[in-house]
């Protein structure tokens, strides 16, 4: 089971374990060796047939569209390793978020022997010889990046055959105008059990068809590398439509979750500035710390910096998961998943009365 505590999360793993299966099938990598130590360990291309005898069961809309994304990101991105927290400090490091202004300089010099004397606004910041933020990260060209031959960093004409889509409907009912329906909805439980049923149903029966693609597609890039930056590869229509209503039962106010993203963020650097000069007036002993900073130390500048990452890190995801799940954002969509994927259905009349009459007694 693949689960996610926030929107994207999902996303960003199957994308991750496709490209480590890439990986491994190209021979960048090896396979891990905690799986060759398993005792029913058996080849990758064995064990990638017994996945497609499976299936991948989406639960719900918001599921859907994440597992298309990170499916399609799997397949078409390149298989070098980023680091996000790497890529993300080094562009906060450039914004001069923690830089000091520069204080004007002052008439009267003091000097010692015809040198001046450093006063303390002309001695080193808080970023002193032995602080974490003064040691510089190499340039990525020192940092030993990874070079894979372009020859095997090249995405797939064709994505293999993937384990069949088992589509189950699911509505999450959540806010206050909800409660009728929630109430409805605890005293008529039979349609929760009727649908789940229904659905296993289709599993044991394994009748799966080709996924419905969607009625005009545009442009891939595959077919036009150029056209990604102008054109939409979301699309809506055929089975990409799945559980389509059960977006009207979105909380209005999740609409704004961009908004209040960017106006925690605001009101965070408007508070920042305060706080460093706190932070480097108490390392650099200007200024005695008072009763309360003395029962309750202030966060230091590292502490500032690290409490920056984690919320710079946890915005942009959040921005970025809700871009991919919010009403108005179609399915991603591929022309090459029309070949790839497939999906449970209803069986046939006919294969249920064999299943009957076979059934022994």
């Amino acid at each position: 089971m693949i689960t996610g505590k926030r929107h994207g999360d999902l996303a960003n793993k199957i994308a991750e374990e496709i490209k480590a299966q890439r990986r491994i099938s190209v021979g960048i990598d090896p396979p891990p060796p905690v799986i060759k130590a398993l005792a029913g360990y058996q080849p990758l291309d064995v064990m990638y047939r017994r996945r497609l005898e499976g299936g991948t069961v989406i639960v719900g809309r918001p599921t859907f569209k994440e597992f298309m994304a990170g499916t399609k990101r799997g397949w078409t991105e390149g298989l070098e390793k980023i680091d996000r927290e790497e890529t993300l400090a080094r562009e906060l490091e450039s914004d001069g978020r923690f830089d000091e202004a520069e204080e004007p300089s002052q008439i009267d010099v003091a000097t010692l022997d015809g040198e001046p004397i450093p006063t303390p606004s002309k001695l080193p910041s808080g970023k002193g010889i032995y602080s974490p933020l003064q040691i510089q990260r190499p340039p990525p060209s020192q940092r030993g990046s990874e070079l894979i031959p372009a020859e095997k960093n090249i995405p797939p004409t064709a994505i293999p055959e993937l384990p069949p889509l088992l589509f189950v409907p699911f509505t999450n009912l959540i806010g206050f105008t909800q409660i009728p329906l929630m109430m409805w909805d605890f005293f008529n439980q039979r349609h929760k059990v009727q649908s789940g049923s229904e659905a296993a149903y289709r599993l044991i029966m394994r009748q799966t068809r080709p996924i419905i693609p969607p009625p005009s597609s545009p442009f891939t890039e595959l077919q036009d590398p150029d056209a990604t930056a102008s054109q939409s590869v979301d699309q809506h229509g055929g089975d990409l439509d799945f559980d389509k209503e059960a977006e009207a039962y979105f909380k209005s106010s999740l609409s704004s979750t961009v908004a209040d993203i960017e106006k925690a963020r605001e009101a965070y650097y408007v508070a920042l500035p305060a706080k460093l000069d706190t932070a480097r007036a108490l390392s650099r002993l200007t200024r005695e710390p008072t009763k309360d900073e003395l029962s309750f130390p202030p966060p230091t500048e590292v502490e500032l910096s690290a409490e920056r990452m984690k919320k710079e890190l946890r915005w942009r995801g959040d921005t970025d998961g809700w871009e991919l799940v919010r009403r108005e954002k179609g399915v991603v969509w591929d022309d090459r998943f029309a070949t790839s994927m497939r999906v449970f259905e209803d069986p046939t009349s006919e294969e249920s009365d064999l299943l009957i009459t076979s059934k022994p007694g």
